[in-house]
């Protein structure tokens, strides 16, 4: 009985503790977005510069998503990664704040991208490790909840109150020092896991090609896969440039934006754990076609009703929906299809493929639209479209049960 309360509380603080890890890792590569105006008019940054800006993260966060996802595979060790790449994360960051040109940023926020890809993955895989029941969906929606708290709703305002009283620069300091911190933190207090790891081989090239074979064989994977995709670019669409919308369009300044952005993360908390462990409970497959009925109600209001307060209360309400749908079509979905030697490679694939394509080629390709008369219309209307194709393809995944606790693996 006393071994099992133990057990309980760990698990309860590293799911506080990762809770804190991924908010503050969030805020930090969602931290230009709330001073984006302040940023643009200081270093000269045109929309299409502050586009790539924030699609050099992803970018290179999806290289690393792969990377590290096929190096938890061949080592069955999570911590033994993890650490060092948070540390070095804060370290960047540190570094950006001393930048002076748009060059600069750029190369700072590559190399920051490289440490953070599979964060989540191997934070919900040590949990899924330590789980005393099967409430793996609560869990890995806690841990995601912390960009909402974070990021999302105490980050507008923090970061745009630091940036009037202080300077961008001050944003990086804060956020880097946090991610160093922690760091040091999980190194000294989280014990490391084991996972099922791929058979030790010679040839490890073929290990990846045999895995990659037997994954596209899989129905759930390749839908997952092609939802992540399409799901991540509709996401940073609204993420990206509904700042934009609400000072281009709308005419608001820069702290009442800060706390309309707060607001729409306040409103995202309980969103961010419901829904995944409203997948405990019912199939993922049903949750997240409802929850991406939802999302679509954004950006469709905002196109047909544009400049309107209703389009602001819209993009309030309903803006941050889809990120909640993360932990299900990347962790949750594949750990029920599949064997858990390939799941580490599964979900660093979806995850980067998806970050790739959605996150740093999409936003490439719309920050050019933004420079157009009508591009954040236009902007607007493209992520309909990806919504409802994330709809169509959540349509055609199997209905399943949430996977038991032996099955779950990040």
């Amino acid at each position: 009985m006393e071994k099992n309360l133990r057990a309980h509380a760990y698990v309860n603080y590293i799911s506080i503790l990762f809770f804190l890890v991924y908010g503050v890792m969030m805020l930090d590569a969602s931290g230009i977005t709330y001073y984006s105006d302040v940023l643009m008019q200081e270093l000269g940054i045109t929309a299409s510069q502050y586009s790539t800006l924030n699609a050099a993260v992803w970018c290179t966060k999806a290289v690393s998503s792969i990377v590290v996802g096929i190096l938890a595979d061949r080592t069955g060790l999570r911590k033994w990664l993890l650490v060092p790449l948070l540390i070095a994360a804060g370290a960047f960051s540190i570094c950006t704040s001393f930048a002076n040109s748009y060059v600069a940023i750029l190369v700072l926020r590559f190399m920051w991208g490289m440490c953070v890809g599979s964060t989540l993955s191997m934070l919900v895989s040590i949990v899924g490790k330590n789980l005393v029941k099967n409430d793996y969906g609560f869990r890995s929606g806690f841990i995601s909840c912390g960009s909402a708290v974070i990021a999302n709703t105490l980050g507008p305002i923090l970061l745009t109150h630091i940036v009037l009283q202080f300077s961008w620069r001050a944003a990086f300091l804060l956020t880097g020092f946090l991610l160093f911190v922690m760091g040091l933190t999980i190194q000294f207090s989280v014990k490391e896991v084991q996972c099922e790891k791929l058979a030790a081989t010679e040839n490890a090239l073929k290990v990846f090609w045999s895995s990659l074979r037997e994954l596209c064989r899989n129905r759930s994977f390749m839908l997952c896969l092609w939802i992540g995709i399409f799901e991540c670019a509709a996401k940073l669409a609204i993420t990206i440039f509904a700042p934009l919308y609400l000072t281009d369009i709308m005419g608001i300044d820069t702290e009442l934006k800060g706390t309309l952005l707060s607001a729409m993360g306040l409103i995202y908390i309980p969103v961010t754990f419901v829904i995944p462990a409203l997948a405990d409970r019912f199939s993922g497959k049903s949750v997240m076609l409802v929850t991406f009925v939802i999302c679509l109600l954004t950006p469709l209001t905002m196109t047909a009703l544009e400049g309107s307060v209703l389009s602001v209360v819209a993009l309030v309400l309903f803006g941050h929906w889809a990120a909640s749908t993360v932990s299900i079509f990347i962790y949750m979905i594949p750990g029920q299809a599949l064997p858990e030697r390939l799941i580490g490679t599964a979900n660093g694939l979806i995850m980067g493929i998806s970050v790739f394509f959605g996150g740093c080629i999409a936003p490439l390709v719309l920050g050019k639209i933004a420079e157009l008369d009508c591009g954040i219309h236009t902007i607007m209307v493209v992520c309909c479209a990806m919504f409802i194709v994330c709809i169509l393809l959540t349509a055609l995944l199997k209905n399943k049960k949430a996977a038991s606790t032996e099955a779950i693996d990040g």
